[in-house]
């Protein structure tokens, strides 16, 4: 993942580089700096944004020279002229389509303003090429130097969250005692919360991933898109179960409720091996698992049990079988989708060698 931002930062400054070498040296105008401007902010994460952001990018510059070219006319280069046009600009941008590229529409107009190009017909049209120039080179760039796909960014993100949930089923079976305190299990529940806002950014990652195959000229495409949705609705599961667990320890702890001993030590003895489990990516030993837990049930579920604590003993332990399952079919999708079966042929690849490639 860190490469590939770190292409398209590279990819960034090449059209940047790019757009001011053309308005420069083969247009010859005079200020260029919109045209490195615009390439620059016009190459996105994915060619498809690229291309609807620099459409709205020139729409919006043409609005910027247009507003200001009237203010500036009808108010002259002043404060009102200026205050107008920015008031305007911002009203203009509230449009859904113009949302985006609000402050396109103010900055433009300040520098026509600033640079008292209102009553120069070249200027202004200087300010609209540099700004074309820009986006259609960031749009090429983006479009033919490696354009990105960003399947493998949101796969990455969505494995390492399995791993930073068992730390956390780690911490909470070391921590889980007879002496527990409240305080205790804020830090788990700080950890978890983090873990949540992870799949929330591997959400934003898919959803780039779904975009990023559009307008994309690439022959392969990203696939196994549905069974990271189905692995991110577990993940976000895993997470709510184990808060519903963090939660149950606390109130426990803050009543002062007396566990059985027996009940602890095979509880904790779970949670720990469903830790080590998945650090260690063992699907049978989650599965076994997931049998002991029953057999768990089955065993203090008797008229001798406390009643008074068998309510949070089933709780933590329904928590914990949801956790395991949920654990057992993000493995069994991230086995599925091996990273070399990730991206599918959009075409048709023939062997250049006869009798190969059927």
């Amino acid at each position: 993942m860190l490469v590939v931002d770190l292409l398209q930062n590279a990819k960034a400054a090449l059209a940047g580089v790019i757009a001011w070498v053309v308005a420069v040296q083969v247009l010859g105008l005079d200020q260029p700096f919109l045209a490195p401007w615009a390439a620059v902010l016009v190459v996105h994460a994915t060619v498809f944004r690229t291309v609807s952001r620099g459409g709205q990018q020139v729409v919006a510059t043409f609005v910027g020279v247009l507003l200001a070219w009237g203010c500036g006319w009808l108010f002259g280069v002043s404060a009102l002229g200026m205050g107008t046009m920015l008031l305007v600009a911002f009203l203009l941008g509230r449009h859904r389509w113009l949302r985006d590229e609000s402050t396109t529409i103010a900055t433009t107009g300040i520098v026509v303003l600033a640079t008292n190009a209102v009553f120069h017909t070249d200027l202004l049209a200087s300010r609209l090429l540099d700004t074309t120039v820009g986006v259609v080179v960031g749009l090429l760039v983006n479009l033919l130097v490696w354009p990105p796909l960003r399947d493998r960014a949101a796969w990455a993100r969505a494995d390492a969250l399995p791993g930073e949930l068992a730390v956390v089923l780690d911490e909470m079976a070391t921590g889980l005692g007879p002496d527990l305190e409240p305080a205790d299990t804020l830090p788990w529940v700080r950890r978890l919360r983090e873990v949540d806002i992870r799949v929330d950014e591997a959400w934003h990652l898919l959803s780039q991933a779904r975009e990023s195959g559009r307008m994309n000229p690439r022959r392969s495409q990203p696939a196994g898109l549905e069974d990271l949705r189905r692995a991110l609705h577990l993940l976000e599961q895993v997470v709510a179960d184990a808060l519903s667990m963090a939660r149950t320890l606390a109130t426990s702890a803050e009543n002062a409720t007396m566990w059985g001993t027996e009940f602890r030590e095979s509880w904790q003895r779970l949670l720990e091996a469903s830790a080590e489990a998945v650090d260690d990516q063992d699907g049978d030993r989650l599965r076994e698992i997931h049998s002991e837990i029953g057999r768990v049930a089955e065993e203090l579920s008797t008229d001798s049990l406390a009643g008074s604590a068998w309510h949070e003993y089933g709780g933590l332990l329904v928590n914990l079988r949801n956790v395991v399952s949920a654990l057992i079919e993000i493995q069994d999708l991230g086995n599925r989708a091996d990273p070399q079966l990730r991206r599918s042929k959009r075409y048709p690849v023939r062997s250049k060698i006869p009798g190969l490639g059927h």
